[in-house]
C-alpha cells in the first residue's frame, strides 16, 4: 500500500511541475509587460497620443456646435421675429 501512495505522490509531483514552470513563465512575462508599461518612453507616447486625441476631439466638437449655432442664427435672421430678438440683445 505504501508503495502505491509513494508512486501516486510522485506522479502528482511530476504532473504539477510543468504547471509550476508555466506559472513562473507567465509571471515573468507579466513582470516584463508591467515594466514596459511603466517605462518613461511608453508613458511619453501614451501621453502624447492622449493629448492629440483630446485636441482633435475638442476641435470637432467646437466645429459641430459652431455650425449648429451659425445655422440657428442664420435661420433666425431670416425670420422677422428672430431679427427683432437679435437686435434687442445686441443693443446696449
Amino acid at each position: 500500500m505504501e508503495e502505491n501512495e509513494i508512486v501516486s505522490q510522485n506522479t502528482v509531483r511530476t504532473e504539477t511541475a510543468p504547471q509550476t514552470d508555466r506559472l513562473i513563465d507567465v509571471l515573468k512575462s507579466l513582470e516584463g509587460h508591467i515594466k514596459e508599461q511603466n517605462s518613461f518612453k511608453y508613458s511619453l507616447f501614451r501621453g502624447m497620443a492622449y493629448g492629440l486625441g483630446t485636441v482633435i476631439g475638442a476641435t470637432v466638437l467646437v466645429a459641430l456646435f459652431g455650425g449648429i449655432i451659425a445655422t440657428t442664427l442664420s435661420t433666425l435672421t431670416g425670420n422677422p421675429v428672430g431679427t427683432e430678438l437679435l437686435e434687442k440683445n445686441s443693443q446696449p
